[in-house]
């Protein structure tokens, strides 16, 4: 029997709000389905009178592919003869806004790309909360500025002195979970004597507190544990963090008529949000990007209101579901239009492998990085064999070179070695064409003259990750390099080829602990052997006399520039200097100083007029001078906030009291300036010296020196 036309009608249903795709399903007394009619956009269906006749119920309801599915929340349900009868009376069956309006089903969909930076959340706090802090008060109500967690990351990284001295590089992430929330924010003007005032001074001050006085110098105190950092939440920049002491000393000191245009300039102040919801979840692709998508019904905004988004990611880290990426947490709310870069400093976060040398061709093997450290910021001589370089210039073996050893005072250039160096090499795609399978890092002391002098050690290399698919899961494996033996040689560790396995990023294939030997200039070199253990070394070098080798067309190759051609090292093996000092600094108070006089007393209440002018004897120093980035003396009034330095220049990048010579007299200031209208009272005086030694991903803190002192003076 031909299926009947009929028709359904949304009253009250516009052109401005979704067409709705649903379909009209007759089902029996077993809820079993009997027929489906797709309805067309002007609301029409088709139906056979033998389905309309057996059945029990008419649903109308979402498009689905099986029945079985149907959200029953959407379903508008009918019995067959109650159907019908509308039907039959006037021809169409209408449904009001109420029925019709869960019918109405819109696609959403974000998208954005996720990657993973260093240096850690340690060392960016203490960058970043120096960026935040240095901006207090400069905020006017006009500007419309707020530090951003990217525009943050890359004003600390920016700094002068740290710029190029603190290493940063990111890798994309090319797998985990992505976690979509959404919230709704309104946005109503702010006026004069705005009694919504006080809530918002209490929510900055949630913030504010957790954000630590920066210690400066830092004593080397243990590092904090994972992820208590203020400014981060695993892993992620806290932008309101980073607002809130700003926010809350302009609120605190503007005049009272400025208040309401300053926050109604800022967004995240003018803003009442509510709560987040989680709408979508989705997997990252193996570019770094994700697109997710989901549908739900339209919801109506009210007026002065917008829905924000923000993310988290997890990825399975050793078995475990770990967190990389709180957006919620950090308050990283982006429009739904955004397509964000997701940036994680989680520690654990696993990024993908890639090619760090696109351009280079042919088999060649040269060294990447130490640490976060490309490897063209080191200073060493040109090679002149297969385990040794020329005579060494006074900087090379260190980080980062200056021009001259003026150039490199107070700054961070011509930095010594120090601590777990993790090095890194590139073995090209095409190694594996010529036979190389195994490598081999070994490090000798250098003596004056570039040449090596002792005995060797081999360096081990660390498991490496590995992305593996399984059914449809992704598994995180890992893979021990080595130590293999093959032939007659030992301590070889297996080539990890991109064409082997879906490596992680941020990988070593060595580990050179430096506090192991003894402070000074070594050379290090990588070997490459064949799967027989022979070694292999380019074509028209000369074969070291100690080991069998054969020629195969490859080249090792040193990064000299950051960016350009790189250089050809015509030798069997590659060899670079390293130069590193385990050493601390030295910092120590000796004596107090009235007008030039020294006092050794362990107990001193100094008395004098308001022109007695106090000063101190100290030594701050490095047993290698060059290795001394400077030194701070600043002096500190009993529980006040009143502090004044003794040091000139400030920092000093001297060493200064170095033994044999006499303690080094400080920079004066008055018992009057000091007291600051008190007639006595007692102080503490603070010295730090700071190093250099760096280990390519961080200063290594832990070296400095610090000491301290307490007096009274007394000028009543």
């Amino acid at each position: 029997m031909d299926k009947q036309q009929m028709r359904i009608e949304l009253i009250g249903h516009t052109e401005r709000e979704p067409a709705a795709e649903f379909a009209v399903y007759a089902v029996d007394r077993a809820n079993k389905l009997i027929e489906t009619a797709r309805v067309d956009a002007g609301g029409n269906f088709k139906l056979s009178p033998k389905a309309l006749s057996g059945a029990a119920q008419v649903l109308i309801g979402p498009v689905v592919e099986k029945f079985s599915s149907i959200d029953k929340t959407r379903v508008i349900t009918y019995r067959a003869a109650q159907f019908k009868q509308a039907l039959e009376t006037s021809g169409v069956i209408e449904l009001a806004k109420n029925d019709w309006y869960k019918l109405l089903w819109i696609k959403r969909c974000v998208s954005g790309s996720v990657k993973h930076c260093y240096p850690w959340p340690l060392l960016l706090t203490q960058l970043v909360q120096q960026v935040a802090l240095a901006n207090i008060g400069l905020l006017s109500a006009k500007a419309h500025t707020r530090f951003t967690a990217n525009a943050m990351m890359d004003a600390a990284i920016a700094k002068p002195g740290y710029s190029k001295f603190w290493p940063h590089h990111c890798d994309i992430v090319c797998d985990g979970l992505v976690e979509v929330y959404r919230r709704t924010c309104c946005c109503t003007p702010w006026v004069v004597f705005d009694p919504r005032l006080p809530d918002l001074v209490d929510m900055l001050e949630k913030f504010h507190p957790d954000v630590p006085v920066i210690k400066w110098p830092p004593r080397p105190e243990p590092d904090p544990s994972p992820f208590t950092f203020p400014f981060f939440k695993s892993g992620a920049i806290d932008e309101m963090s980073i607002n809130a002491g700003a926010d809350l000393h302009a609120l605190k000191s503007l005049p009272v008529e400025q208040i309401p245009a300053y926050i109604n300039a800022r967004a995240w102040l003018r803003c009442s949000c509510g709560s987040a919801t989680k709408v979508a979840q989705g997997s990252i692709r193996p570019d770094g990007e994700f697109n997710i998508c989901w549908s739900e019904r339209p919801h109506l905004m009210l007026l002065n209101c917008h829905e924000d988004y923000a993310y988290i990611i997890k990825q399975n880290i050793d078995g475990i579901s770990t967190v990389i990426y709180d957006g919620v947490a950090a308050h990283q709310w982006y429009h739904y239009s955004e397509h964000p870069t997701l940036t994680s400093h989680h520690p654990q976060a696993q990024s993908c492998h890639h090619d760090p040398f696109p351009n280079e061709e042919g088999a060649f093997v040269l060294l990447q990085d130490i640490g976060s450290t490309g490897s063209y910021n080191l200073k060493t001589p040109d090679a002149t064999g297969w385990n040794s370089v020329g005579m060494p210039a006074y900087n090379d073996g260190l980080a980062f070179p200056a021009a001259n050893a003026i150039a490199a005072k107070g700054v961070y250039r011509d930095r010594n070695w120090g601590g777990s160096l993790l090095l890194r090499y590139h073995f090209s795609e095409p190694m594996k064409a010529v036979g190389a399978k195994y490598y081999r890092v070994g490090v000798i002391a250098s003596d004056s003259n570039g040449n090596p002098t002792g005995a060797r050690t081999y360096l081990p290399a660390s498991q490496w990750r590995y992305y593996e698919i399984i059914g449809t899961d992704i598994y995180v494996n890992k893979q021990a390099l080595g130590p293999h033996n093959a032939g007659t040689q030992n301590n070889l560790y297996e080539i990890p080829y991109d064409a082997d396995r879906d490596w992680q990023s941020g990988q070593y294939h060595a580990v050179l602990d430096t506090t192991q030997f003894a402070n000074g200039r070594f050379l290090f070199t990588v070997e490459v052997f064949d799967a027989a253990g022979k070694l292999l070394r380019p074509q028209g070098t000369a074969a070291p006399v100690d080991v069998t080798s054969t020629a195969v067309h490859f080249t090792f190759r040193r990064w000299y520039q950051e960016t350009g051609p790189t250089a050809e090292v015509p030798f069997a093996a590659l060899t670079h200097m390293l130069w590193w000092d385990n050493r601390k600094a030295d910092a120590e108070i000796v004596d107090l100083r009235k007008d030039h006089m020294s006092n050794t007393a362990e107990c001193q209440f100094i008395l004098g007029t308001a022109s007695s002018n106090f000063s101190l004897g100290y030594r701050a120093y490095h047993p290698e001078p060059m290795f001394l980035l400077d030194h701070r003396l600043w002096w500190h009034r009993g529980l006040g906030t009143a502090t004044g330095v003794l040091t000139s220049p400030n920092p000093n990048p001297d060493n200064v009291g170095v033994p044999p010579n006499p303690p080094h007299e400080s920079a004066q200031s008055s018992f009057g300036a000091m007291l600051g209208g008190h007639s006595k009272c007692s102080f503490t005086v603070n010295l730090h010296s700071n190093v250099k030694t760096f280990n390519g991903i961080g200063t290594l803190d832990g070296l400095d020196e610090w000491d301290q002192a307490a007096f009274a003076l007394d000028i009543s």
